[in-house]
């Protein structure tokens, strides 16, 4: 990448003619491409009023300092190039020049005053072949904080995404010059296994761990750049995703820009599977809910110039997940919670960085679909991780918002056949009612192996006769809530006589619980919608008993116990975060 003069706060990209979605980057009237340049001939236009190829102006005004803004793009060859202003249901070209190749600049002069809540660049060929060629968001005016960004990693046997994410982060910190001598990788590697071929000189520290889970290996990241004195910044970054560099290039521009000395950045994730489909961009935690996750921007089609053309006010999230998230060191006094998995992000966010942090086009990873990540251990964890985190935040959290998340989730599963799902909620829910004391004495390494020797509900290859039975036909929302009602009284359709079940597989999709169809069907096969990848789960009605037990009988526990156990929780968190208790789990001397 090439710096022109200015400050460069973004990159304006023509994405390589084999990327599944160039209305990501630009929308043009041409699909030709020269290397790395779009080519137009005589009367063809391109845009970039896209996700990530526009300058978000409304909420750069809001958040930072910044005065003046241009934009600089690369030609070869004849052409009129405009710098549009989108003002509401308003666009308006505000600069325009007519260029015979060289470097296009189109300049909004006062930021602060000007009406644009996005700005985008439009071009139209008068010659022929014209190459266009990428350019950049610059500004005349000087970085008001110096920002130096310390990324933390966890990784465990995953070396063929997070080896591609080290190359990247080296690349832009050796040819981004906005980026040297300001980016540095710690790596904690939970399998003791990494081995990446790096320069001398190249920032990236690998520092083999004990299986800790990301909890452990985010806490020891977090806790060597902030020991180390020299970030300013510090990145939480998951070893599975596939990362778009220029995240790390805007969100270096924003923060030595930005108004506020708080000011955190998360990166939205796209689908890995669909890449042009949002699935988060920041969420929020309803503790009263049976399902407390609740995700921003979820399922947004990023190519849609509707969805993403206007200026937005930024949204409050409760937390951001930590495939990528930003925040200032001095946030970051306190360590993760010792939950291995699943919610040590929530409970940070909900602490420490949530209300501080905003999204910005172009800052995104893509992240595999996590349908295919939820089995029975991740429930294990997702029951016992949020009991702690809502006792932990919530003051006016009481037992029975914790008991009718458990029960309602619990028999969803329970009445849906998935007996496995139950098992390890119920096991998450003991571990909790266990109290401080005994978690402190968990052996986390040892506890995952455990878990992770479920075998059942996990999604394998599906065969043809299986495909070939495609999704059970939607009922009406009437049937469907009877047969939600009818399935405590039926026992999940136990008692049910056999001549009225059916004695075809019923199909429903992997990230729900099927409790209507449970009722007919004694088994179900749970498929992905888009993937040839499921299981299947049959009715057992002794294991169904023992369960239900099982379920009652923590549930009355959790009621006479919570009071004490909030106050006991509460009471040990200071030692459950401290570096002492971190560093005596990593095996180091505090």
């Amino acid at each position: 990448m090439t710096t022109l003069s200015g400050n460069v706060l973004a990159h304006i990209t023509v994405p390589p003619s084999d990327f599944p979605e160039p209305l990501l980057y630009v929308r043009s009237e041409s699909n030709v491409h020269d290397g790395a340049a779009l080519v137009l001939l005589a009367g063809q236009r391109a845009t970039f009023d896209t996700a990530f190829g526009l300058f978000p102006a409304g909420r750069w005004r809001r958040l930072t300092t910044l005065a003046n803004v241009s934009a600089r793009v690369n030609i070869e060859g004849r052409a009129r190039v405009n710098l549009v202003a989108v003002m509401g249901a308003d666009e308006e070209i505000v600069d325009s020049v007519e260029i015979d190749g060289g470097t296009a600049v189109l300049t909004v002069s006062d930021l602060e005053t000007s009406r644009a809540g996005t700005l985008f660049v439009a071009m139209t060929a008068i010659g022929d072949h014209v190459k266009v060629n990428g350019g950049e968001w610059t500004t005349s005016m000087p970085a008001q904080r110096d920002v130096t960004l310390g990324v933390a990693i966890t990784t465990f046997n995953r070396q063929e995404y997070v080896l591609k994410t080290i190359s990247r982060l080296v690349e832009l910190e050796r040819s981004v010059s906005e980026l040297n001598c300001r980016l540095k990788v710690v790596v904690v590697d939970n399998a003791q296994n990494l081995r990446p071929e790096l320069s001398p000189n190249a920032p990236v520290t690998v520092i083999p761990n004990p299986n800790l889970g990301g909890a452990g290996g985010f806490a020891r990241g977090i806790m060597t750049l902030r020991d180390g004195g020299w970030a300013s910044h510090i990145v939480v970054m998951d070893d599975d995703i596939l990362l778009e560099p220029e995240s790390v290039v805007r969100t270096v521009s924003l923060l030595s820009y930005a108004r506020s000395a708080d000011l955190c950045v998360h990166g939205a994730m796209m689908s890995e599977e669909q890449p042009w489909m949002q699935f988060e961009a920041g969420a929020n935690y309803e503790f009263r809910s049976v399902y407390p996750l609740r995700a921003v921007g979820r399922l947004d089609d990023m190519r849609d110039r509707s969805e993403v053309i206007h200026d937005a006010p930024e949204i409050p999230f409760d937390y951001t997940a930590w495939w990528f998230t930003v925040f200032p060191v001095h946030l970051a006094k306190e360590n993760p919670l010792p939950v291995f998995v699943r919610g040590d992000d929530v409970a940070y966010g909900l602490m420490h960085t949530g209300r501080h942090t905003v999204t910005l086009p172009g800052i995104v990873v893509w992240h595999a679909d996590f349908a295919l990540k939820n089995n029975p251990s991740s429930l294990y964890y997702e029951v016992r991780n949020f009991a702690l985190i809502d006792t932990l935040v919530f003051d006016e959290h009481k037992w029975w918002h914790l008991a009718w998340r458990y029960l309602g989730f619990g028999f969803r599963n329970l009445y849906s056949h998935r007996y496995a799902s139950c098992e390890y909620m119920v096991r998450g829910m003991e571990q909790f009612l266990a109290g401080p004391d005994e978690w402190m004495k968990i052996d986390h390494a040892a506890l995952h192996d455990d878990l992770r020797r479920v075998s059942e509900e996990k999604a394998v290859p599906l065969t043809a006769e299986q495909l070939a039975l495609g999704f059970s036909p939607p009922r009406p929302k009437i049937i469907r809530l009877a047969g939600f009602l009818l399935a405590a009284p039926t026992l999940g359709g136990s008692l049910i006589p056999k001549f009225f079940r059916a004695r075809r597989m019923g199909v429903a999709q992997i990230d729900v619980r099927a409790v209507g169809l449970a009722i007919r069907h004694d088994d179900i096969l749970y498929r992905h919608p888009r993937l040839p990848e499921g299981y299947i789960c049959s009715r057992d009605r002794e294991r169904f008993k023992q369960l239900q037990k099982r379920v009652f009988r923590s549930a009355w526990v959790l009621m006479r116990s919570y009071r004490r156990l909030k106050k006991s929780y509460r009471a040990m968190y200071p030692h459950l975060v401290s570096d002492g208790a971190w560093q005596e789990r990593f095996g180091a001397t505090p």
